[in-house]
């Protein structure tokens, strides 16, 4: 029983660790209203997620046109883009997710800035950052989805830095509900339980 219980605690007390992901399966996509606002916000893109940019020349639900020199020009998508080579734009959720990302460009080649995306913890911690490198053909609305998962919902903020980046179809992957845990706090029971009547 005693190892049981360590195994279970070990497993518990485990750490989240991020993982790059080019996709977010089962992740809920949150729809971008066309506003045409440009400015440093904040915006309301959904309930209890905020977008906001350090630079008050950034785009955000705008669809008339946005370029990324060397790879292609988006047209149409409503998104939102730093419009700078060196500014961060950021989502800041009121609950933690454990899954985040979007569907990016950004202007290439790297006299534009690098462009790089992040994820952080509540505490502004950060959990985990990439630097986006894929080039597209230069062609319309072309990109590449790039975002975190994590193995517990703690990812609080997601932020987009650097050479132009723009995203648009942000996706979350949200907190369980607390009847899930509810459940898995049962399942452990019964195994400790069952466990402990093998023993005796």
């Amino acid at each position: 029983m005693k190892k049981l219980t360590f195994a279970v605690l070990c497993a518990l007390g485990l750490s989240a660790q991020a993982a790059p992901v080019t996709s977010i399966p089962g992740g809920t996509v949150l729809p971008m209203p066309v506003l045409q606002y440009f400015g440093a916000g904040p915006q309301v893109l959904a309930p209890g997620v905020i977008w906001s940019s350090a630079n008050n020349s950034s785009v955000y639900g705008y669809d008339a046109g946005y370029g990324f020199a060397n790879n292609g020009f988006w047209t149409g998508l409503s998104m939102a883009g730093t419009n700078d080579s060196t500014s961060t734009m950021m989502l800041a959720f009121s609950q933690a997710v454990s899954g985040v990302g979007a569907f990016l460009n950004y202007a290439a080649p790297r006299n534009y800035g690098t462009a790089t995306i992040a994820a952080y913890d509540s505490t502004f911690t950060l959990i985990e950052s990439t630097t986006l490198t894929f080039l597209t053909n230069g062609g319309t609305n072309q990109g590449e989805f790039h975002g975190f998962m994590e193995n517990t919902p703690s990812i609080s903020y997601f932020t987009m830095t650097g050479a132009y980046i723009g995203a648009t179809e942000f996706t979350v992957l949200a907190v369980p509900e607390p009847a899930t845990y509810g459940m898995l706090l049962a399942g452990l029971g019964l195994v400790g339980m069952a466990a402990r009547r093998r023993k005796t």
